[in-house]
């Protein structure tokens, strides 16, 4: 069956794998209506408060840049035009006119000047570490007319015009600028783009209408004028059997974070299609706190980094979509070196590296030191993408070949924030944070960035990660970030285990779905039914 082109090769890497011809199911509903199937409700409707409300924040924010990700050139978006003067301390946008927030009010130069003050406000508070780390060396924004905003660093900072494509420096209304960190996140925030947050049930479900009147998207986007589409629900359905059921009976047009089970079950429907959205940021990986006394030692977290078998454990417990890591960031990220040979399998080399370092076998295989046995919890979210309980469990067999104790402790989202927040953890996943930037790497791997605290000191890594930022130079940047990357994966401070791309299952019926951010934002604005 020939149908319109699903994703739109030009805004991102995104493949079709499958869509065989068979058997029909259910039907696509309301043509004006979408409805997706997810698998977590978000703890914070506020995008610039909380990284997994990106597919919610993202269909009303607008930003001021957009970005061509085929080339990584940068385009207009909320501003026509922009500039960088002084080495990257001074940054001037032009605003675009005629823009309104949903609620009536104007983008002017002054909503984007007090939109930066906020971000750095919140920052300082601890309640946006995110943006934060992209607004490293604030020192003021101001309007200097009606269209023209400027921006002031105490120093350089070489990404800041990326992130100004990332949705949690989307541009929000003065009105929601005024409301708390708190009532924020229970209410959302007003943007200019092409939906508008209608109603919400706890659990359950979010809903959108289409916003009259929107004229400004980038052509970065393929698409001019309102959204195709009159209303966009998403439904929360925390099992992922049940949004690859629901989608195949047509109670859903899109069912995002689909295992390899869902794409068999797909299978010989000529309904529905499974869509591959390759990722580009931070690979699923063991982070080490190195305050823990077992993990400050470098040759317990270099036996842990040569103690997995990459390969095995994705050919085993994964499926479509899924590709052993072979850096810290995704191969679509444009800071990827493949860095294979360091991430390599070699236990011998592991229990070389232990016998070296004073841990010796116990009575029962585990390793024992000054009284101390080589005992480590991982923390993960039962249930999100990644946490294949029996993929850690092969993990923990593994790991006990070599003499480490790998204990499980699988925790809700709400007890992962408490812990991370408290540096009271030892293992834990870092999981796909999405930005195409050197920033983006330095928001996991620098102390001083990190949201998951209690991490001992790394001067070397510290000062190379705060010297890119510093560099304009593109050339002298990569090599440094190179440094940075080398010493992190030789030292262990991050163990990559997997690249996962994001996988759907998508209705024929649905055209045009494009992921010109990430493969967490998809951008809804563009998509039709037939």
């Amino acid at each position: 069956m020939i149908r319109p082109p699903l994703i739109s090769m030009f805004a991102a890497a995104a493949l079709v794998l499958a869509g065989c011809a068979g058997g029909t199911a259910g039907s696509s509903g309301d043509p004006n209506h979408l409805r997706v199937a997810y698998g977590w409700y978000p703890t914070c409707l506020d995008y610039a408060q909380s990284n997994p409300t990106a597919i919610f924040g993202r269909q009303v924010l607008d930003t001021l840049l957009s970005e061509d990700l085929a080339t990584g050139e940068l385009k207009p978006y909320l501003a026509e035009s922009w500039t960088s003067s002084d080495e990257g301390r001074t940054y001037e946008f032009t605003l675009r006119p005629g823009v309104t927030f949903s609620n009536g009010e104007s983008l002017t130069a002054q909503v984007v000047a007090d939109n930066f003050r906020t971000l750095w406000q919140l920052a300082q508070r601890g309640v946006s570490p995110t943006p934060g780390a992209y607004l490293r060396g604030f020192d003021r924004a101001e309007a200097v007319d009606e269209r023209t905003v400027r921006v002031h660093f105490t120093q350089p900072n070489a990404g800041f015009l990326q992130a100004n494509t990332e949705g949690q420096f989307g541009i929000i209304a003065p009105a929601s600028l005024a409301k708390t960190p708190e009532e924020r996140c229970a209410q959302g925030t007003i943007g200019s783009g092409p939906f508008v947050l209608d109603h919400v049930v706890q659990d359950e479900r979010l809903e959108y209408v289409r916003r009259a009147g929107y004229n400004w998207a980038p052509p970065t986007f393929g698409r001019q004028g309102e959204a195709a589409l009159e209303r966009l629900t998403i439904h929360i359905v925390p099992e992922e059997g049940g949004r690859a059921a629901g989608l195949i009976a047509g109670d859903y047009d899109i069912a995002y974070s689909i295992f390899q089970t869902g794409v068999d079950q797909a299978k010989g429907n000529d309904q529905v299609q499974s869509v591959l959205a390759p990722n580009r940021g931070v690979v699923n990986s063991f982070l080490p706190n190195t305050a823990d006394p077992i993990l400050a030692d470098r040759a317990v977290r270099q036996a842990l980094q040569h103690g997995i078998d990459r390969r095995q454990l994705v050919s085993a417990f994964y499926g479509t979509g899924v590709e052993p890591a072979t850096d810290i960031v995704s191969r679509g990220h444009p800071y990827y070196r493949d860095r294979s040979a360091q991430l390599r399998h070699d236990p011998a080399l592991s229990r070389s590296l232990l016998d070296a370092a004073g841990w010796t076998p116990g009575p029962d295989g585990i390793r024992v030191k000054d009284g101390r046995r080589l005992a480590l919890t991982l923390n993960y979210v039962s249930g999100s993408i990644g946490a294949v309980q029996s993929g850690w469990e092969y993990v923990q067999s593994e790991l006990a070949e070599i003499g480490v104790e790998l204990v499980l402790a699988p925790i809700s989202n709400a007890q992962q924030t408490d812990l991370r927040g408290s540096g009271q953890w030892q293992l834990t996943i870092a999981q796909g944070a999405a930005r195409g930037d050197a920033d983006g790497i330095a928001a996991y791997y620098a102390t001083q960035l990190s949201v998951y605290k209690g991490l001992a000191p790394r001067p070397e890594i510290d000062a190379l990660l705060a010297e890119q930022a510093l560099t304009a130079d593109k050339t002298e940047r990569h090599r440094i970030v190179d440094d940075a990357v080398d010493k992190i994966v030789d030292d262990a401070y991050g163990i990559p285990l997997y690249d996962s791309a994001q996988v759907l299952l998508v209705r024929s019926a649905v055209r045009e779905l494009t992921f010109p951010v990430n493969s967490w934002e998809p951008i809804f604005y563009r998509v039709d039914k037939e």
